[in-house]
């Protein structure tokens, strides 16, 4: 399977999704970086810290990122993506079970292979802000008041949002703007066609 989406191999190098084994791609570093739980900027600077002392170890040795996360914070998965795309080693992504929000644009933002299990809970959908007129409470029971967010950094993270879902579904910003809904679930199935994964790992069956 070829991808020639800018960005995800160097120029010149072999495509490693060609003649791809799952099986065997699964787990096959040992070098490897976990992305769980909600994201944020400790998770963030974590697996960004991970990712460069890996690369300053063996430069040409790939690195496996395992996903189990619901999403989190714009800030800290443009940091996770940037830093994948910003070493020489191929990153593969591999969803362990959720890979939604921004969980799931690391997920199609790596640069090796990137992988689901059969059964795992992907999701795309588009930023959303906290609404001050919610009806969410602090632990005393007083209502949370949020301030709007700023129009200047909204409209920076949608422009942002779109490019990494163009640039990394073989499109460009402006495709992504006008096909991609303000939510997308998808099988395992629907993530291959669409381009957000190169493989699944089925669960073995007796």
């Amino acid at each position: 399977m070829s991808n020639d989406a800018p960005g995800r191999f160097p120029s010149g190098s072999p495509d490693p999704t060609e003649s791809l084994d799952t099986k065997r791609t699964a787990f096959a570093s040992k070098r490897r970086v976990f992305v769980f739980g909600d994201i944020n900027s400790s998770v963030a600077e974590r697996a960004v810290s991970q990712l460069l002392d890996f690369a300053q170890e063996a430069p040409t040795e790939p690195i496996d990122l395992l996903i189990n996360s619901t999403g989190g914070d714009v800030e800290a998965a443009c940091a996770i993506i940037n830093a994948m795309h910003g070493i020489p080693c191929r990153v593969n992504t591999l969803c362990m079970g959720f890979a939604q929000s921004a969980a799931c644009i690391i997920l199609m933002a790596g640069t090796g292979v990137r992988t689901a299990f059969e059964n795992s809970v992907l999701l795309i959908h588009r930023m959303v802000w906290d609404d001050p007129g919610s009806d969410e409470r602090d632990d005393h029971g007083d209502h949370l008041d949020y301030p709007p967010p700023d129009e200047k950094y909204v409209e920076l993270c949608r422009r942002l949002e779109n490019a990494y879902l163009g640039r990394f579904l073989n499109h460009d910003a402006l495709w992504a703007e006008k096909q991609i809904p303000t939510a997308l679930d998808m099988s395992t199935d629907d993530a291959l066609r669409l381009g957000v994964i190169d493989g699944v790992i089925f669960l073995d069956r007796e």
